[in-house]
C-alpha cells in the first residue's frame, strides 16, 4: 500500500481535493495580488520620467542665453548639464519600469509555484494510483461481486484498515469474522470506504 495508505478514502478524499485546489487557488490568488502591487511602483517610474523630461526642457531652456555677454558661456555648460541629468532621469525610469514589470511576474510565479507544486507532485500521482485501484476493483466486484474468496479478501482487508479501536471491540479474533457470518458486512464496510458500491447495487 505504501504512501497510498495514507490518503483518507471516500468522502474524505474528496474534501481532501477540495481543500488542494482552494490552497492552490489561494497562493495563485495571493500571487496576482502581491504582483498587483508591485507594478503600481510603476507609477514612480512616470513621475521620474516626468521629472526627466522636465530638467531637459529647463536645460535646453537654460542652453538659450549662451548669447547673454559675460554669463553666457556659464550658463549654457549649466544648461548642458541640466539637460544631461534629464536624458539620465528618463533612462533610469525607463530602466526601472520595465524592472518592476519583470518582478512583478517573477514574484508572481514564485508565490504561485513554490507553495503549490511541491504538495501537487506528492499528491497528485498518489490521487492517479487511487483512482485506478478503484477503477480496476468495480471491475472486479462487477465481474465477482459474489464470489465467496473476493468477500472473504475484503473482509480480511477491512479488518486491516479498520482503527485499533474499533478492531479491538470486534472480540477476542477478530479474523474470524472474516470468515464468518459478519463476513459480507465487512467486506461491504471496505467497499463503502473506497467508494465502490457492492455487487447488488451495480447497474
Amino acid at each position: 500500500m505504501g504512501l497510498r495508505s495514507l490518503l483518507p478514502r471516500g468522502r474524505a478524499l474528496i474534501v481532501v481535493d477540495v481543500l488542494l485546489v482552494a490552497w492552490v487557488v489561494l497562493w495563485i490568488v495571493m500571487g496576482g495580488a502581491v504582483a498587483g502591487q508591485v507594478r503600481g511602483l510603476r507609477q514612480l517610474s512616470g513621475t521620474a520620467a516626468q521629472i526627466g523630461t522636465a530638467l531637459r526642457e529647463t536645460g535646453q531652456a537654460v542652453e538659450t542665453l549662451s548669447n547673454v555677454p559675460f554669463v553666457g558661456d556659464r550658463v549654457a555648460g549649466a544648461g548642458r548639464q541640466i539637460d544631461a541629468a534629464g536624458v539620465s532621469t528618463i533612462e533610469s525610469a525607463r530602466a526601472s519600469r520595465s524592472s518592476i514589470h519583470t518582478l512583478s511576474w517573477m514574484l508572481w510565479v514564485f508565490l504561485a509555484v513554490i507553495p503549490t507544486v511541491p504538495v501537487l507532485v506528492l499528491y497528485l500521482p498518489l490521487r492517479v494510483l487511487v483512482v485506478r485501484e478503484r477503477r480496476a476493483l468495480r471491475r472486479l466486484v462487477a465481474e465477482r461481486g459474489h464470489d465467496p474468496v473476493l468477500r472473504r479478501l475484503l473482509a480480511q482487508r477491512a479488518l486491516l484498515t479498520m482503527p485499533y479501536h474499533r478492531l479491538l471491540a470486534q472480540g477476542d479474533d477478530p479474523f474470524d469474522d472474516a470468515r464468518g457470518p459478519r463476513m459480507d458486512e465487512l467486506a461491504d464496510a471496505e467497499l463503502a470506504r473506497l467508494g465502490v458500491r457492492p455487487a447488488s447495487d451495480e447497474r
